[in-house]
């Protein structure tokens, strides 16, 4: 259970958005992570 969490954050990071910190409004970066997250979640199970 803990290889696949790790693995995921490991990509999340290679993100610029998170890489680099979010320098948008505070508002969207829940919804922005909420996206990312699940569209890396899509990638690996195609």
């Amino acid at each position: 259970m803990r290889a696949p969490v790790e693995r995921t954050v490991a990509h999340l990071k290679q993100w610029k958005i998170l890489s680099t910190g979010y320098r948008g409004r505070l508002t969207e970066p829940p919804s922005v992570i909420h996206m990312i997250t699940n569209l890396e979640f899509y990638r690996q199970a195609t």
